[in-house]
């Protein structure tokens, strides 16, 4: 079967992910994003929803020059998935499978919203959701059976490289902006006295008092947010909802570089921290325990390296894009199947450590 891919970083045939290492009778054709899609977008405008639908069009458009019966759908990010599944519906196309990858929000909306997505999203054949928590969440509020939900872990693309502490002024590092509890970071922080580093937007921060050992950087490139990363003694990643997902990237770039995370225990973080294995996991808004956490690393070299591999190994076998492309390959014949009414098994295994479900 042909896959239409409508996913917002895909600009070309040439982009580097998940697809590219799916093997087996699957091909993969890309619709261009025609926009440059904001990841940091805390709302999406009236603006983004056009270019969301104008996406969506464009690869409905691949799907019905194709003999019917011979391509499949898959979007990334919820945006694309409601568009996609709203024009599914007013072409009355219940054959043509639609996954939605990569199925995470930041909230799950009441009201007429909520009236909408259950009325639009019933044309998606597989949700991809990122954290385990969020198969029972999504299905709930969309009122699906959950067997539509599937759980693989996220993927980074993989670039891993030696890293040094920087032994002569080591530091604290926090990054991101999304569902950050800077807060309780800085109540930790402020007793210890460590130096440390914020790297996030200015609203992130805003209203914080912060202790003078803690300084807030913004405007850095990915390279500059690695290099911080690997020069760290402590990488942490404080979250203040923890019932959504939110900094998941964060910690797997964190320990691509071979550091262990001392992340808040919450549905973007415990499916990839293991505990004693690749780094700490805190309860949320617990100064004392997180300052324990960060103090029982900064204190320990020996932690640190055994963590630290623990956690690059967390991220070679489990969320690189050869290492989820088994699942891939495995939602799309279960959405194959489904669209064509026909029986067959659910997604399940995986070649990752942190396994399918």
């Amino acid at each position: 079967m042909q896959w239409i891919l409508a996913v917002p970083f895909l600009q070309d045939e040439g982009g580097d992910w998940i697809p590219r290492h799916v093997g087996g009778p699957h091909r993969f054709v890309t619709a261009p994003a025609p926009y440059s899609h904001d990841r940091s977008r805390a709302v999406t405008g009236a603006s983004e929803w056009s270019d969301y639908l104008r996406h969506a069009w464009q690869a409905w458009r691949l799907v019905r020059a194709a003999p019917r019966g011979s391509a499949g759908l898959m979007t990334g990010f919820p945006q694309l998935a409601v568009t996609a599944a709203l024009l599914k519906r007013i072409l009355g196309r219940r054959d043509v499978p639609l996954v939605a990858w990569c199925f995470n929000l930041g909230r799950t909306p009441g009201g007429w919203k909520a009236r909408l997505a259950r009325a639009v999203l019933d044309q998606v054949d597989v949700f991809v959701v990122h954290s385990r928590r969020e198969v029972a969440l999504y299905a709930e509020w969309l009122n699906l059976p959950r067997d539509r939900f599937v759980f693989v872990p996220l993927s980074i693309h993989d670039e891993p490289r030696e890293t040094h502490e920087d032994e002569a002024a080591p530091f604290v590092l926090a990054m991101g902006s999304a569902n950050r509890d800077y807060a309780t970071l800085a109540a930790a922080i402020a007793p210890l006295g460590l130096p440390t580093v914020i790297v996030a937007g200015a609203h992130a921060v805003a209203g914080l008092d912060l202790p003078p050992n803690v300084t807030v950087r913004s405007g850095l490139t990915i390279a500059e947010c690695h290099d911080l990363c690997g020069r760290a003694r402590v990488n942490v990643v404080p979250l203040r909802n923890t019932a959504f997902t939110s900094g998941q990237v964060t910690v797997l770039e964190a320990m691509m570089l071979g550091k262990p995370v001392v992340a808040t225990r919450a549905a973007g973080t415990e499916d990839y921290v293991i505990e004693g294995e690749n780094g700490f996991l805190v309860p949320p808004e617990d100064p004392a325990s997180l300052a324990a956490a960060i103090a029982a690393l900064w204190d320990d070299p020996a932690a640190r390296s055994r963590l630290g591999a623990g956690a690059r190994r967390t991220v070679a076998e489990g969320t690189t894009f050869p290492a989820v492309a088994p699942a891939m390959a495995a939602v799309l014949e279960t959405a194959r199947v489904r669209a064509a009414g026909l029986p067959g098994p659910a997604v399940s295994g995986g070649s990752s450590r942190i396994q399918v479900g």
